[in-house]
């Protein structure tokens, strides 16, 4: 597929098909640790941990078998580590022993289930939106203490995403992004973020579903960059072909939120794997045991990343990048000098 690809091949690209994709899956470890602790050789003091996933799907399966893996590396004497499913413990809310010094919820529907089920424990949810958590928490006043319920997130800081652009795609400024009713909350946090940037942003919402494609074209023909920002209205597995589509024929690159929709077609995407979660998730355990503290600390972005780069999309709106790898390490270091 070539930069010079004519309007009527581009509008038989189906983005369904898996493009090839040159991929900078280079997991890192940043040096300017999020909780700025070291690792001591040997815990002091064993966290006995229960994990409860929301089903059994391989997303959820990574984080536990990722924390139980990091833990077995240095194990400490008598920590225990129990995996449970959610319909468990919402068939039998005492399936949690007393003894359970931290629970791992991972995934919306064990962060609800663990949290209704009335145990006095301290609980790091992970795998879910900081959107979602956030709107549970707000909705019961027992968990605003982050000391006994906190999160890592599994989206990226609006200022990681920014970032990819400025790296990916240094001669585009005006950022132009869709927000619904879900992602609304959003607009304030990214008007500072793109000003301290110094990008430029042009935002517009929509209601109703039938407002998307007339407000997209819009967005495309002002601006030189589509933000993906996640929400159900904009962004859906109904609307995900047009979407990519029309944008192509606009030769607007899409940054999107995560690796589906870089294969589905945006040019790159920014975001963190659930073994990468579940490793800072493992790290932060560590850091109770060896802390001799059980409090968690506030709710984090993850800190291990990588970036997908849909290398059949940039050629084919003339897009050239740095040598391979290069865009990856460039926001590795910027990453490093986030607060």
């Amino acid at each position: 597929m070539h930069a010079e690809f004519c309007c009527c091949e581009r509008a038989k690209l189906n983005l369904n098909t898996r493009l090839p994709l040159v991929s900078f899956r280079l997991f890192v470890v940043v040096t300017a640790c999020v909780w700025c602790f070291s690792l001591p050789a040997v815990a002091a003091d064993p966290v006995d941990v229960a994990i409860v996933l929301s089903e059994e799907s391989p997303a959820y399966q990574a984080v536990a078998n990722t924390i139980k893996a990091v833990l077995a590396q240095s194990p400490a004497p008598g920590q225990t580590v129990t995996v449970l499913q959610q319909s468990t413990l919402l068939a039998n809310p005492h399936a949690l022993s007393n003894q359970i010094d931290l629970v791992v919820a991972v995934g919306v529907a064990a962060m609800q289930t663990v949290s209704d089920s009335g145990l006095h424990i301290p609980v790091l949810v992970t795998l879910v939106p900081k959107q979602a958590f956030e709107k549970w928490v707000n909705q019961h006043q027992a968990l605003q203490d982050h000391r006994y319920f906190s999160a890592i997130y599994l989206d990226q800081p609006l200022s990681r995403q920014l970032s990819l652009i400025r790296v990916a795609l240094p001669g585009r400024s005006r950022i132009g992004v869709i927000l619904g009713p879900t992602s609304l909350d959003k607009l304030k946090p990214l008007q500072k973020a793109v000003q301290e940037q110094k990008l430029h942003l042009d935002a517009a919402r929509i209601e109703a579903a039938d407002n998307l494609m007339p407000t997209l074209k819009n967005i495309l023909a002002d601006n030189d960059v589509l933000l993906a920002i996640p929400d159900p209205l904009v962004f859906n597995k109904g609307n995900v072909q047009s979407l990519l589509l029309t944008s192509y024929r606009y030769r607007v690159p899409v940054i999107g939120y995560s690796q589906a929709y870089v294969k589905a077609g945006a040019l790159a995407g920014v975001f963190s794997t659930p073994v990468q979660i579940g490793q800072q998730a493992a790290e932060l355990i560590q850091h109770l045991a060896n802390s001799g503290t059980k409090l968690l600390p506030v709710p984090q972005y993850p800190k291990y990343f990588g970036v997908d780069v849909n290398e059949q999309v940039a050629r084919s709106l003339g897009i050239t990048f740095e040598a391979e790898g290069a865009v990856y390490e460039t926001l590795r270091k910027i990453v490093e000098q986030e607060p």
